[in-house]
Formats: structure tokens, C-alpha cells, sequence
């Protein structure tokens, strides 16, 4: 025997799924980037049209589906148009309450025009009013909480904004039951409940609907905050990273230009016009990362110092893969690995040596081979150099902020002696996976 439900169950299962309704609408229209960047950054008119355009189409898409299939938890035109009007401002909830109300007026609800335009109107205005710029109230989801500290700050002299979206749908709510016993049902959608309970049901179902979006809405944002402030800090770290750098690099060819100054004059000063160059480019490309190819060029400058060091005692070759230069790295990260080479592997050898720089693409990311020539002693132990030397631990921390934790550094003995110091850096993609699952790498 089928089950018929009662009207004042459909009209319980109705408002339940409003509220389910209003987090579905919320977390479709926060899917679009441009939404991200309307609630975080000014409002220009091109993001305020935008804005209005996506919410109209939403909530305009409720009442058509509601009149279709006569589904009211899918309309949600009060709710959305002050939503509209307490996070867009004046023009988007105008706007928006525009839209729905002459989509309504053209399917027969005559009074519906005049009472969205007027909702639009009214909360964009409280949002003028109480801060324009990125403001988004911060809405309690427990009404004795929110009636709490509404006389708690009115008894201090202040007034609590928060407060507003409470009492805005509850008086359009009252407004509406008013106008749909004034000009019936056919003039504008709505329900007067019959009794007082119900009727505090639905007063509090509006309110939780909207303060369920304001919530998600608000929770967006912070995150939004908390990731570009995430973002600015690594920025931050990996410039004073690289500030480290160019003194280190500095300090060193001086050492090597004031060796040479008492027992060649000549090659002293070749190398410190050279040195001159390298830090004239290093000025011009301030940025964080370029191509693996512009890297390599600045590393050939650099070798170009150390072949007036050493002359034909220093041999280099690379092997660069097309498709790995193209691949962007932080500035400056190989230099460091590249003067090891030459310092703890080259100068350390009567007849001179060998340094190879390989890189080739992976499926996942790019391997960076740098190998030297050498004595067969020394430590290739990475915890161990990293305690000694400045330089590798300046590699080693840009490439974990770099790649988010997904990079590798190993070093290794060299058959025949030297070492083999093997760097992998992942894709962006890889990285940004890692950065939503793992941020804790990034920072």
C-alpha cells in the first residue's frame, strides 16, 4: 500500500531541502575563478557584471525548474538575491534582483518584480554601508549566539553588523508572507504557513539557507587569503634565498681575482670584468625561476671565469635535451653545485679535469646530472656537506620550496674519482598537486 505524505510533511522535506539546495548553488558558483578573485581583490565593473550574470542564471534556473516541475526548494529567489546584494554591492544585487524579478513578472507573478528589485536594492546598500572592499559578513549559524552579541555590543555603544543579515530575511520574509495575502500566490511564489510554528520554521530555514552560504562563502575566502599570504611568503623566502646566493658567488671570485692579482696582473683583471657581466645580467632577471637554458647561459658565464682561472685545465660539456631546456628552474640553483664541481673536484687535480652538466626530460619532471672529475676521497654524505657548506644548503632549501617537497638531491662517488650530483625537479602540475594536498611542504 503506497505511503502518501501529509502536507505539513512535504512542506518539512521542502525546507530541509533548501538549505541542501543553497550549499549545492554556493559551491557551483565558487568553482569559477573569477568568483575567487571578485571575493578577495576590488570589485571591477568587468567582475560585477560577471558576478551578476552567474547569479541571475542560477537562481533564475531555480524558478524555471520550480514552475516546471513544481519543485519550490529549488527556488530560491529571496534567499539568492540578498546573497547577492550582501556580497556584490548595490549593482549586483540590483542586478540581480532585476533579472529573477522580470523573469517572473513574464511567467505570470506580477508583484515579484518590483519586491526582488527592492531586495536587491536594499542589502546592496547595508553592504556599501558597512565596508565595500571585500567585506563578507561573518554570519553565526546559532541565532541565540547572534541575538547575544547583538545586545552585547549594542549595550557597549556598538553596533553589530552581523546582526543585519538576521534581520534582513526575516523582514523580506514577513514583507513576502504580507504581499502573498495581499495578491495571492499567482502574484508572487510563496507560502503562508498556518500555524506559528511553522511559521517560525520557515523564518528560521530562510535564515539558516543564507547564513549557510555566507558561511561557505566566508570559509572560501579566508582560505583564498591564507594561499595568496602562502604564496607571498615563499616569494619572500625564496628572494632572500637567492640574495644569499649572489654574495656567496661574489666572495668567492674574489678570493679567486685576489689570488691571481700578484702572479697575474692580466688574467686578474679578465676575470673581473667578467665577474662585471655576470652581475650586470643578474641584475636585469630579478625573477624567482627561468627556463633551464637561461640557467645554463648564466653558468656558462660563470665558467668563463673559472677557464681564465684555470685555462685549459678546466674542460666542460653539456648535454641539454630540447626538451628539458625549455623546463623553468629557480635562478641560480646550479651555480653553487656547478662550483663544488670545479673547487672540491678540478682545483684539486694537478692535470685538471672534466665537468659534465646533463639534463634530460622525464616523464614527470626534469633530472639534472652534473658530474666532475676528482680525487677519490672526501665525504659524498649529504647530511654531512650540508652542515659544512653554505652553498648546498641553499640548494637543497630552494629546491624543496620550489618543487614543494617533490624534488631530490643525491650525491654520489664517481668511479675513477670525483662525484655524480643528480637533481630531479617535477612538473608544475606535480607541484600544485602537492601544494593542495601536502602545503605544509611549501611553506
Amino acid at each position: 500500500m503506497p505511503v502518501t505524505l501529509t502536507q505539513d510533511q512535504l512542506l518539512l522535506i521542502n525546507l530541509l531541502l533548501r538549505i541542501a539546495v543553497m550549499a549545492g548553488i554556493i559551491s557551483l558558483v565558487l568553482g569559477f575563478r573569477f568568483v575567487s578573485d571578485f571575493l578577495v581583490r576590488s570589485r571591477r565593473a568587468v567582475s560585477q557584471v560577471k558576478m551578476t550574470m552567474l547569479l541571475s542564471v542560477v537562481l533564475i534556473a531555480g524558478v524555471l525548474v520550480r514552475k516546471l516541475v513544481a519543485q519550490g526548494a529549488m527556488d530560491l529567489s529571496l534567499e539568492g538575491v540578498i546573497l547577492a546584494g550582501l556580497l556584490g554591492g548595490v549593482w549586483v544585487g540590483t542586478g540581480v534582483g532585476f533579472a529573477v524579478g522580470l523573469v517572473c513578472y513574464l511567467l505570470g507573478e506580477l508583484a515579484a518584480f518590483p519586491f526582488y528589485l527592492v531586495v536587491g536594492l536594499v542589502s546592496g546598500a547595508l553592504f556599501r554601508l558597512f565596508g565595500e572592499r571585500g567585506v563578507i559578513w561573518s554570519f553565526s549559524l546559532n541565532p541565540f549566539l547572534i541575538v547575544y552579541n547583538f545586545f552585547e555590543r549594542l549595550f557597549k555603544g556598538r553596533l553589530d553588523r552581523n546582526f543585519i543579515p538576521f534581520v534582513l530575511c526575516i523582514g523580506f520574509a514577513l514583507l513576502r508572507y504580507q504581499l502573498i495575502v495581499g495578491f495571492g500566490v499567482q502574484r508572487l511564489y510563496g507560502f503562508v504557513p498556518r500555524d506559528q510554528f511553522l511559521i517560525a520554521l520557515d523564518l528560521a530555514v530562510t535564515v539558516y539557507t543564507l547564513g549557510i552560504a555566507l558561511k561557505i562563502v566566508s570559509n572560501t575566502r579566508l582560505e583564498i587569503i591564507f594561499r595568496e599570504e602562502e604564496k607571498q611568503l615563499i616569494h619572500a623566502r625564496l628572494s632572500t634565498l637567492r640574495g644569499q646566493v649572489n654574495p656567496h658567488f661574489l666572495f668567492n671570485t674574489l678570493n679567486s681575482i685576489s689570488a691571481l692579482i700578484r702572479t697575474d696582473a692580466e688574467r686578474a683583471r679578465e676575470m673581473t670584468r667578467r665577474l662585471a657581466q655576470i652581475f650586470r645580467k643578474s641584475l636585469e632577471d630579478m625573477t624567482d625561476s627561468h627556463t633551464l637554458a637561461e640557467e645554463m647561459e648564466f653558468i656558462e658565464n660563470y665558467l668563463s671565469i673559472e677557464r681564465v682561472r684555470f685555462g685549459e685545465k678546466l674542460a666542460v660539456s653539456n648535454e641539454i635535451e630540447p626538451e628539458a631546456a625549455v623546463f623553468m628552474v629557480p635562478s641560480m640553483i646550479l651555480q653553487p653545485l656547478v662550483e663544488n664541481a670545479v673547487k672540491h673536484g678540478i682545483s684539486r687535480t694537478t692535470e685538471g679535469g672534466k665537468v659534465d652538466i646533463r639534463a634530460r626530460r622525464r616523464d614527470n619532471g626534469v633530472e639534472i646530472t652534473i658530474e666532475n672529475d676528482g680525487p677519490v676521497e672526501g665525504s659524498c654524505d649529504l647530511n654531512e656537506l650540508l652542515s659544512r657548506g653554505f652553498g648546498l644548503r641553499n640548494v637543497v632549501e630552494r629546491l624543496e620550496i620550489h618543487s614543494c617537497g617533490m624534488g631530490s638531491l643525491e650525491l654520489s662517488h664517481r668511479e675513477g674519482g670525483g662525484a655524480i650530483v643528480r637533481m630531479f625537479m617535477p612538473d608544475p602540475g606535480k607541484r600544485g598537486e602537492a601544494l593542495n594536498d601536502q602545503g605544509d611542504n611549501c611553506r
